[in-house]
């Protein structure tokens, strides 16, 4: 039997551990301090035999439509199966219940199908729209410093990666031109940030009102399904 409780700051290496096993990636130990500190972002780990054994971050988004997001969750092979993801996630819900949104979102990859069963389980649900996540690097260029109405660039700093978030960009029904303009913008602000990247989802019914050579100097990160919990 696990138990799930809030991170704590000696549990840093650990996390780094599980972050290095799984993915090959490094745990940024000054945001994890931020993160647990912080009432808008949380970690959760759960513990078997006085070890951490998995973990799982979240944050709150104050986007056009503010929610929580779950962003990572790891559970180590070894304490698979037993229901711990579950439970990291039921807690990481009761916490963003009381941040005074209406809904949690998580954006899982269309092929991770145990991340799918377990966020289902827990009552989490989708509209199945196939999302593209697309990522541009940084750029020094010149730029406009007008982002259009409804459109907002959001820093967002993770347990491994501090990006730029394009938020509003397809609602605000932009044209080619402003298209541009958004995407100079957030390139410029993540190279003099120092930000890794800068990014969005794009929904695949959407790709066509994009213009065409901004997706040809992206990456495209996969596919991914968004996933939602309403707090009643």
């Amino acid at each position: 039997m696990s138990d799930i409780r809030l991170a704590q700051p000696d549990d840093a290496e650990a996390i780094h551990r599980i972050l290095q096993e799984t993915w090959g990636e490094s745990l940024l130990f000054d945001v994890f301090m931020d993160h647990i500190s912080s009432s808008e972002h949380q970690v959760f780990v759960a513990v078997e035999f006085s070890e951490v054994v998995s973990f799982l971050s979240a944050f709150l988004v104050s986007s056009s439509t503010p929610h929580w997001e779950i962003d990572l969750i790891i559970v180590r092979s070894a304490s698979q199966g037993k229901g711990i993801g579950t439970s990291l996630i039921e807690e990481a819900l009761v916490y963003g219940s009381n941040l005074g949104v209406d809904w949690t979102k998580a954006s899982i990859r269309i092929d991770n199908y145990a991340s799918q069963h377990t966020f289902s389980k827990v009552g989490f649900t989708t509209d199945a729209q196939v999302r593209s996540l697309f990522i541009w690097d940084p750029l020094f260029c010149e730029s406009s410093t007008d982002v259009p109405e409804n459109v907002r660039l959001i820093p967002v700093n993770t347990l491994v990666y501090r990006g730029l978030w394009i938020d509003g960009f397809f609602e605000s029904q932009l044209s080619l031109k402003e298209q541009h303009a958004v995407i100079r913008m957030a390139r410029n602000s993540i190279f003099h940030e120092n930000r890794l990247n800068t990014g969005m989802f794009i929904p695949d019914s959407f790709k066509r009102t994009l213009a065409p050579d901004l997706l040809t100097t992206a990456t495209n990160f996969g596919q991914y399904h968004r996933w939602e919990y309403p707090f009643k």
